[in-house]
């Protein structure tokens, strides 16, 4: 631990249910690491310890408030996406932390970036695992999710909306609604923020290709 208070964290996320499902994963933890109310923390700047940004989908909005934070908090902004943006990061926004830590890992990669370290290997997803391959080998129970059910999930954990799964998959919004519906079953959780934490936590980063079989 760094301190005799917990790490204070501000994200800049434009995927709200990640968000919700980062508290989520964190609040175990609250005693270490604590993530901010971005409006707290854009009023007050220099009460936010470590910074960190999803690339994917930064409005100029976000971009605007990311740069303002930077500046007022005189802090460096860490990447923390399912996207590998190595070789592209520069300068103080280099650092990179996968969304394919356990939260464990993430709680101490954000203590070692206040310490002043680097925050630790990054940990990714290979791209040509499929979703239930992470899943099964994450964890020693047996979720029995289909392939399409655990590769809606890994859509739904990368915040993606209902339409816009059914757009990428070609589904109907009621077939998706059904599949998460089963999965959200299957894992026991019944809110998106909490099967996003799910999936932050067992490892489902997006994936270049995935052999499904309809479920």
């Amino acid at each position: 631990m760094s301190g005799s208070r917990p790490v204070r964290v501000a994200l800049i996320d434009n995927f709200e249910v990640s968000v919700a499902g980062v508290r989520s994963l964190l609040a175990p933890y609250s005693g270490r690491v604590a993530l901010l109310d971005l409006g707290s923390a854009m009023t007050k700047p220099s009460s936010v310890d470590v910074i960190l940004y999803e690339p994917v989908r930064q409005t100029p909005s976000s971009q605007a408030m990311l740069r303002d934070l930077v500046r007022a908090s005189q802090k460096s902004a860490v990447v923390y996406s399912w996207r590998d943006k190595e070789g592209q990061a520069t300068g103080s926004f280099a650092a990179h932390l996968s969304k394919a830590l356990p939260a464990v890992d993430l709680v101490n990669a954000i203590e070692s970036l206040h310490d002043g370290g680097d925050g630790g290997p990054s940990r990714r997803i290979p791209s040509d695992q499929g979703p239930l391959k992470v899943i099964r080998g994450s964890t020693q129970r047996d979720y029995d999710l289909t392939p399409r059910e655990a590769e809606i999930l890994a859509l739904v954990t990368q915040g993606l909306t209902n339409s816009e799964i059914g757009a990428q998959l070609y589904l109907s919004i009621n077939s998706v609604k059904t599949y998460i519906r089963a999965a959200y079953r299957k894992i026991e959780v019944t809110r998106r923020a909490q099967a996003v934490a799910w999936g932050m936590e067992h490892g489902l980063a997006p994936l270049a290709e995935i052999d499904v079989v309809s479920g």
